[in-house]
């Protein structure tokens, strides 16, 4: 990378910082973030060179430059054209309040087969020039107990690069689904995507989302037998639905697990799903009302009794007397002998 030409569209004589890039944008990202962004805007409308800007800020290398650059392009703060010599050019934009393309990705919703592709040259000369990349891989070969896969980097690096989340974040998301025995890959992008989504962009609220999440669920999930377990997001819907939509207390919850307990062996969710419903149908919402409350059989339930019932679990046991038998058993062939 040869030089930086910034332009801004007129000239200055001090720094201002937009308020909406103070109220909504520096304090979201990591303070190196925003100080390049500040020192690119000091040095606009004209060109410097990288060197300069590495002096600075104690020999940054290219690759962070071009992460934090593409960081704040693709919050809709500045467009980023290629020149000659391996230079490029930053153009500001007009800084409003937060309606970037990782905010219309969250209004949205992230999808996985959306998850871009990246060569795998590309993710070498990261992993190679990057120490935070670097120490993210690294971080992740430890947590999953193996070796990357080029899957693996492509996953971890889009969980930074597309879903935006923070690589300190991304490295707790790892400790957090390897110690509660998630190490697959798919997984841990499902609760990558959930965390995204829920705005966790830096670890202060990654740690007390798991805090207030844990708080939340962790006794209904250690009733279904995850004692250690982050849910499925499919799992995380239905005790969303239970606590919002159906208005119903912990436990309330925990006395629908325990009567499918009773009912099946062990709760599921579909099943304490039927229980639930049934009981806002009824403007059921208190633990007397829940227990005196007589429930039909849900249908599968109904199938389970009926496979119960079926012709060779009926069958009448005929009850003998064996030692009867062996007694005749010996008189005949005594009968035979004489014969």
């Amino acid at each position: 990378m040869g030089s930086i030409t910034a332009n801004l569209g007129y000239e200055r004589q001090t720094v201002e910082l937009p308020c909406h890039f103070v109220d909504h944008y520096m304090n979201k990202c990591s303070p190196t973030y925003a100080l390049i962004y500040i020192y690119i805007l000091r040095h606009s409308n004209g060109t410097f060179s990288m060197e300069n800007l590495r002096k600075a800020f104690g020999g940054v290398l290219e690759t962070e430059v071009r992460e934090v650059l593409a960081y704040w392009e693709n919050e809709g703060l500045l467009t980023l054209t290629e020149g000659g010599d391996d230079g490029f050019t930053v153009s500001f934009l007009p800084v409003n309040s937060p309606n970037s393309k990782a905010e219309q990705k969250k209004q949205a919703g992230f999808k996985a087969s959306e998850m871009p592709t990246y060569a795998v040259e590309e993710l070498t000369v990261y992993r190679n020039t990057s120490k935070p990349v670097e120490r993210l891989f690294s971080h992740a070969e430890k947590a999953l107990g193996k070796l990357l896969t080029y899957n693996d980097m492509n996953l971890l690096f889009g969980f930074h690069d597309w879903l935006r989340l923070p690589l300190d974040v991304i490295q707790y998301l790892l400790t957090y689904c390897a110690d509660g025995g998630h190490r697959d890959m798919r997984y841990i992008e499902k609760a990558a995507i959930d965390w995204a989504e829920n705005g966790i962009d830096d670890l202060e609220k990654a740690l007390s989302y798991v805090q207030k999440f844990d708080g939340k669920y962790r006794a209904i999930l250690r009733m279904m037998g995850q004692t250690n377990a982050y849910p499925t997001p499919s799992q995380i819907k239905y005790l969303e639905k239970w606590r919002n939509e159906y208005g119903m207390s912990e436990e309330l919850v925990l006395e629908a697990c325990d009567k499918a307990s009773v009912n099946i062996g062990k709760p599921t969710f579909k099943y304490v799903e039927s229980i639930l419903k049934s009981w806002f149908e009824k403007g059921i919402g208190t633990l007397e009302a829940a227990a005196s409350e007589k429930r039909e059989p849900a249908k599968f339930e109904r199938k389970q009794k009926a496979a119960k019932n079926n012709r060779f679990v009926n069958f009448k046991q005929h009850d003998y007397d064996f030692e009867k038998l062996e007694k005749m058993e010996r008189e005949y062939i005594m009968q035979t002998l004489k014969g």
